[in-house]
């Protein structure tokens, strides 16, 4: 038995790093919590959604356009209230991914989002993504074209420091959908990444609170993975604005199984070129079958900015299930910003599992073209 746990442990952190290699390409205008470097401790500044990782505010656009090799100086409107009707962002990448001695994988990924203004302060957001099956040399194709509309929802701010949402969308974490998301398909399998929510931010210039409650969104892969729940974030900006410290929960039900989570984080700029992200946790879960599982995650990670075009990491993350398998990785990436539309980024990943030649490296380079309006 612990065996078996064990290698569906391995299994499955692995299909979460293909998942999570996927994902960062199709991404567009992601969040950067190392933003905190520059003294922005909550991610509302740039962002329509104080949660972050989705369309900018104008003057978001302003910070995008400026942090290039080639900077560029946004116009502004001379009217502050004003805000554009439809905005929106575009994403083209081609990523080339490489687990030695394999061919290279090549994929594309094209992403899409938009928000209809209805007033200066609520926005129906929604996303659309689209990915190419893997092209290797010798193998030919290996899965489909997948087509995914990765949020919708409802985004209302009556004032500074409080916003509503209701809809599809990523879960509230401490530092973003990348901390934890490689341990995911491990501590939270078959479920949906996106589920249908409705959420609550409060924040000021000391605390930062996003409470929610979930249900499912129909990209379960059974209807006994459907899960219901709610869960919480709680930060507090205690140095600066340059260092945020919190503490998350969760707690779920399925047929499948029930699931309950707790952890902290930390964002850190010590300097306004580099700094730390931190996020751990522990979840437990109780399976339609009786058992028992604890996994411990934790993602740690050093960011480096010499220029405002160039970020630079190295991350460690660590999977541990109970009783079962042990998976980790070492992950540095570099990223480029040549100008407004055109970026490209490179990592490597050394993943180790506890099983006889359990170590595998893979080298990814991904070219990004996109639009942001």
């Amino acid at each position: 038995m612990a065996m078996e746990r064990r290698l569906r442990t391995v299994h499955t952190t692995r299909a979460a790093v293909a998942a999570l290699l996927l994902s960062a390409i199709a991404g567009s205008a992601e969040a950067t919590p190392n933003m905190i470097r520059l003294g922005y401790p909550t991610c509302a500044s740039c962002h329509l959604s104080p949660q972050g990782g989705g369309l900018l505010t104008n003057y978001g656009k302003g910070i995008d356009a400026a942090q290039t090799l080639r900077p560029e100086e946004l116009k502004s409107s001379e009217n502050p209230d004003s805000y554009r009707r439809l905005p929106y962002d575009m994403k083209f990448s081609l990523g080339v991914d490489r687990d030695p001695p394999s061919d290279s994988a090549y994929s594309f990924s094209s992403s899409i989002r938009a928000a209809l203004a209805i007033s200066h302060d609520q926005y129906v957001v929604y996303g659309l993504s689209v990915g190419s099956p893997s092209l290797a040399r010798t193998n030919g194709k290996a899965g489909a074209v997948s087509a995914k509309m990765s949020r919708l929802y409802w985004l209302y701010q009556p004032r500074p420091g409080v916003s509503f949402t209701v809809g599809r969308d990523d879960l509230p974490s401490g530092i973003g959908s990348g901390g934890l998301a490689f341990a995911r398909a491990t501590t939270s399998p078959s479920v949906s990444s996106t589920p249908t929510q409705a959420k609550v931010f409060l924040w000021n210039k000391r605390w930062q609170v996003a409470a929610y409650g979930f249900g499912p969104d129909g990209n379960e892969t059974a209807p006994r993975f459907e899960a219901r729940g709610g869960g919480a974030v709680l930060g507090a900006n205690v140095w600066k604005d340059r260092l945020v410290v919190g503490a998350t929960t969760r707690a779920s039900h399925a047929d499948a199984y029930d699931r309950t989570n707790a952890g902290l984080f930390m964002r850190l700029g010590l300097t306004e070129h580099w700094g730390a992200l931190l996020e751990h946790d522990v979840t437990a879960r109780t399976t339609d079958k009786a058992e028992h599982l604890t996994h411990v995650a934790g993602h740690s990670e050093i960011f480096f900015v010499p220029f405002d075009w160039l970020q630079t990491a190295i991350a460690a993350e660590d999977l541990v299930t109970i009783g079962g398998g042990h998976t980790y990785r070492f992950s540095p990436s570099a990223s480029i910003r040549l100008n407004r539309n055109v970026g490209v980024s490179f990592s490597t990943r050394d993943m180790y599992t506890d099983l006889p030649n359990g170590r595998s490296r893979t080298y990814s380079v991904a070219v990004s073209v996109k639009t942001v309006e």
